[in-house]
Formats: structure tokens, sequence, C-alpha cells
């Protein structure tokens, strides 16, 4: 009797430590580690996810995507004027990593931001997306730029020629440069976030290097509390945030660990996390079992990611991949028609999403359902309609064999050499990549035959993929990525026209004699729309219809699919098509039990209900 005592007390025990835990801390490992905790200057998704939760921007959205006040509590805008006013919360308060209060939130501290994104010295990765809406703001970057060896310096301005004033500590003015209809959606981006002067200054160079949490300073949800890069990382709650009652989660605990996609299933299962990416495999293993059934749920499609595969038109490989020769060859239009319509996504997508492939396929560069004028979707509209009515299977033997025909005979004679070569590399902390590259390996191989074509799958770094991989230039043809920064189609021509993609500057065969990308003189047209938005949107259909047609890139769709197994659920969260939202904890509750099949489609059927009677 005392035995059975002794265990029902034990077991007690044990559920009310289930219980407080389940209330308290959302644990999870990660294989990728960031590199910098400078907000102001990073453009890589794994930092935005961080400094979503830890600096709180002018305004959020709520779980239906509708915008909502946070650090400025109202806003109104000047037509005349081209002016947004800001009225800052009073009582906002910048803590440092261990909560204790530094400053006052104010006015001063989004100027104090926007002076060191500007700074050319500084490297902003998000500095173009500020200057091309703030007035005065791109000529003054300029004057603080190096100029190019021979060329002449530009002019240095004055900071008071830029639009971004502080009125007085609690009100914020930012002056456009032209009508934009899509502003405030821009504002939740980051390099719209604030930061402090006087800590900026007292930390110089060491601000936001990822070396130790106390080289930034915390105005959101959570703090940094625990920063061990490779080891852990803990996100606790900031109990001086203005609206901290809706921040139920108290604490995220971090666990790094390279082979997380492979360990965290069964630790989820052992009950020592509360997510885990499930793959295909193991989808299929536990949907067969009655318990493991109930343990996972589908992946939401709550971001706005578009992938692509991309050709790369300036290639920083090593000499055993044959540089040169893909130089050759990539500038052949044929060549990437084939490829365009000789990539089966439906097989190679099958490895996220077995059951319904085509769910996660879209044939434009932005997603549907993006944005849209008067009811009709802007993948609908001008240029873009007949790409979207291809429907998800562009995949078409003949022609792909009949384009390569081509390209063959044309790249012969332009003194290219066969097999071509093409480096695709992948990151390895990223679920089932590996796998897919080796089915489109597999199949393009097949198709046009290993005589001509020689598609060499590589392994890159699990952490610091992007810099080392992508933006060195080191693949032939890999799948890429871009997340919305805000509700206009301009923000999906952003990597094509910056240079984040080597090209279309560099894609010889469409420059005009001027030296002039058609794309960028397309793109340019459509910016100077601003006041008739079918207008616009036609005009970037027609631009974005110029990429896919010339097979420039090769949409590719959305990257998520199949299971997951999670303790959250995904509709309580923050929601937007662009920007961070999509990224934060806060208003997330962790559930007592994971999440199954059917109470996500109770939780999807309620929410879609609920937004769509918000759009009465």
């Amino acid at each position: 009797m005392k035995k059975i005592i002794a265990f029902a007390l034990c077991l007690a025990l044990c559920l009310g430590m289930t219980s407080a835990l389940a209330d308290s801390a959302y644990r999870t490992l990660y294989s990728a580690e960031i590199t910098t905790l400078n907000y102001l200057t990073t453009a890589t998704t794994n930092e935005f996810s961080l400094a979503a939760n830890v600096i709180d921007t002018l305004v959020e959205y709520d779980k239906y995507g509708q915008v909502q006040p946070s650090l400025a509590e109202s806003w109104e805008y000047d037509e005349e004027t081209m002016t947004y006013t800001f009225k800052i919360r009073e009582g906002a308060k910048w803590v440092k990593a261990d909560g204790t209060v530094y400053a006052d939130v104010t006015a001063h501290d989004f100027v104090t931001a926007a002076k060191y994104i500007l700074d050319a010295a500084n490297a902003s990765s998000t500095a173009n997306i500020f200057y091309s809406v703030i007035a005065g703001a791109e000529a003054y970057y300029l004057g603080t730029s190096t100029p190019e060896e021979g060329a002449e310096p530009y002019p240095v301005m004055d900071w008071e020629t830029v639009g971004v004033k502080a009125v007085d500590d609690y009100t914020l003015q930012y002056t456009l440069v032209e009508p934009c209809p899509y502003f405030l959606s821009m504002v939740t981006y980051v390099c719209f976030m604030p930061v402090n002067a006087d800590f900026l200054a007292e930390k110089g160079a060491d601000f936001g290097v990822a070396t130790s949490n106390e080289n930034i300073l915390y105005n959101g949800a959570y703090v940094l509390s625990v920063f061990k890069p490779q080891e852990k990382r803990v996100y606790a709650k900031n109990e001086t945030n203005w609206d901290a009652e809706n921040v139920f989660i108290t604490s995220i605990e971090q666990t790094y660990n390279k082979e997380a996609g492979t360990l965290s299933p069964e630790l989820f299962k052992q009950g020592e996390v509360d997510s885990a990416s499930i793959s295909t495999a193991i989808a299929s293993e536990w949907l067969s079992n009655e318990e493991t059934a109930e343990l996972i749920c589908p992946v939401r499609q709550s971001g706005f990611y578009s992938y692509w595969m991309l050709f790369n038109f300036d290639p920083k490989f090593d000499a055993e991949y044959e540089p040169e020769n893909w130089k050759i060859v990539v500038n052949n239009e044929n060549f990437r028609k084939a490829f365009y319509y000789g990539l089966d996504r439906v097989k190679s997508k099958m490895v996220m999403e077995p059951d319904n492939p085509e769910s996660i396929l879209f044939n434009t560069v932005t997603p549907p359902q993006f944005v849209s004028i008067n009811g009709v979707d802007y993948t609908d509209m001008g240029a873009l309609a007949a790409i979207t009515d291809l429907g998800m299977d562009t995949f078409n033997e003949e022609l792909a064999k009949e384009y390569m025909d081509k390209a063959v005979a044309e790249l012969k004679a332009a003194g290219a050499t066969f097999p071509v070569k093409m480096l695709m590399p992948y990151n390895p902390s990223s679920s089932a990549w590996a796998e897919e590259c080796v089915v489109m390996e597999q199949q393009l191989e097949a198709l046009f035959g290993t005589d001509l074509i020689d598609i060499i799958v590589e392994a890159g770094p699990s952490s610091g993929f992007l810099k080392e991989v992508r933006r060195s230039g080191k693949y032939a043809f890999m799948k890429c990525n871009w997340g919305p920064d805000y509700a206009d189609p301009n923000t999906y021509t952003d990597p094509f026209y910056d240079g984040t993609y080597n090209w279309p500057e560099l894609a010889t065969e469409y420059l005009d004699e001027n030296g002039v990308s058609e794309y960028y003189k397309l793109v340019d047209a459509a910016r100077e729309i601003t006041g008739d938005l079918t207008a616009r949107y036609e005009a970037y259909a027609t631009a974005e219809a110029y990429l896919i047609e010339k097979a420039l890139v090769i949409p590719y769709g959305y990257d998520n699919g199949g299971y997951t197994a999670t303790r959250l659920n995904a509709f309580e969260g923050q929601f937007a098509p662009f920007g961070i939202s999509n990224e934060r904890y806060k208003g997330q509750k962790l559930l007592d039990a994971p999440m199954s099949t059917d109470q996500y489609f109770d939780a999807l059927d309620a929410w879609e209900e609920a937004r769509a009677s918000l759009a009465e």
C-alpha cells in the first residue's frame, strides 16, 4: 500500500513538473548558427527570426493579418507632403540581456537607426529597401560611400536633407520620396527597427557582434538571456515589454546540434523537445502507427517565401568545375529553357510533400494570394496570367529535348565542351534538401544524358551556407529563395535587381546598346507607376514574366509541406505575408499535447472563418 501511495505521489509530482514545463519552456534543436546579432545589417531569415522576437517595430500584425499598434500607438498620413507621422508609445523600455532597464524607447531611436543604416561603411544589407522610399535617403547614403577607383565621389549630404525626423521625444516622421501605397507594411521590417544612440556609441564596432548577448539591447517580447554559439540560446520573456501580458511562453530554449534534423523526431517522441521537422519517411512510419499518428500535423503554409531554381551568371567556384565553360553555357537561352521544361518539379517536390506535391508548387516568382486588386490575384494579372494558367506540371519531355538539341548545336559553335559540369550545392542542415538534389540529378541526367550534363551534388557548410556558397557564387544551378519585405510586387523584384543573385546585368544576351538590362528597364517602368495600382501590378507582371519566359529563373514553389511535430498552434501566432511577423512567438501558447491532424484542420477552419468575417 505504501509503495502504491509513494508511486502515486511520485507520478503526481512528475505530472506537476510536466505541467510547469508546458507552461513555461518551449524547447527545440537547431543546426545553423547565426553570424550576427546586428539586425540593422543582416538580410538572412535565421537572423530575422531572432530579431523579430527581441526587437519590437512601429506596428505589428495580429493572427489574422490585421495591422495593430506596437511601438507606435497611432499614425497618420499627409498625402500633400507625403509624410507619415507616428506617435511613439510612452513607457516602452530598452533593457539589457539580464532584464535591467537601460533607457526609454523614443522617436530618436528610429532616427539613430536610420543614420546607421544609411552610412555605407556599416554595409547594411537592407539599406536599399530603406532608401528606396525615404526622401533624400539615397543621396545621403551615396555621399557616405567610397567611389570606385577613378570615379568621382558623390556629394556629401547634410542629414537634414533626409526625410526622417524626431519632432519630439515621442513623435516620429518619415517623408516619402514618392507616394508609396505599401509603406505601412514596410515598417515591420528590420531596417525600420530602432536602436539606442548611447548604447550604439558605447559598443562601437562590437555592436551586434555574435559573441555575446550583451552586444545589443532589447525592447521586444523576449531578451536573449543565454547565448552560447553552437551550444545553446535561451529567450526569456521580457517582463518590461509594453505588451507582456500577451507573451505566454516564458522561455524558449534552443539547443545546438548539427544533426538536429535527424535527432529531433526521436527526442520529440521522448518529450525532450517540443517541435521537430518530420521527413517523408518518418511521416509514413508515424502515420501507420496509431500512437505516433496523433503526434504530427500538416505544416502550415503561413509564409510567402518563394523558391526557385537559379542559374549563376557569375560563377566563382573552383576550376575543377569549369567556370569558364559554364559562363558560355548559362548565357544560352535554349539551354536554360531545356531545364525549365525538363525539370520534373512534381517528382522532386514529392520529397517534401509525397501526398500532394502540386499543393506546394506555383509557376511564378511571386506566390499566389500575396496581393490582389479588386479580387484579382496579382499572379492572374497581365503577362503572368498565361504562366499561371499552365498548371502545376510544367514538365514537357519532348519540348525539353527540342530545346536541348538547339542548345547543343549553338554551344558547340560557341566553343563550349560537354558534358557540361553543373555544381548544385545544398545546405545539409535543411531537411530533405540533399534527397531533393539527388532526385533532380537523376531525373535530369536520365532525360538529357550524362554525355551532355554532369550535375554535381555537393554539401555546403551547415553554418554560414548563405555567405560561403550563394553570396560567394560557388554554384552553377541551385535552389534559392526570397521572402517579401512589404506588400507590393516590387519586393519580389529586389533579388534580381540589386545584384543579390549575380544578374541580370551579367546576362549579356539581354543588355541593350548601352549595357542596360531589359529586365531593369521593365522594373523601372513599373516603379514609376504609383497612383494606379492595377496598372502598377500589370507592369510588374510584365517584368516578372520576362524572367520566366527567358528561363532566367525556374519557379519552384514553396519549400515546406508534409508534416511537423509541434506543441504550438500555428494559427495563434502573428500572421502576415511579408516582413517578420510569422517569426514571432508572441501570442502563442504551448499545447498540453502535440497538435494532431484533426486539430490542425479544425484550427485552420476556425481561422479562415474568423478572417473572412473581418473582411465582410
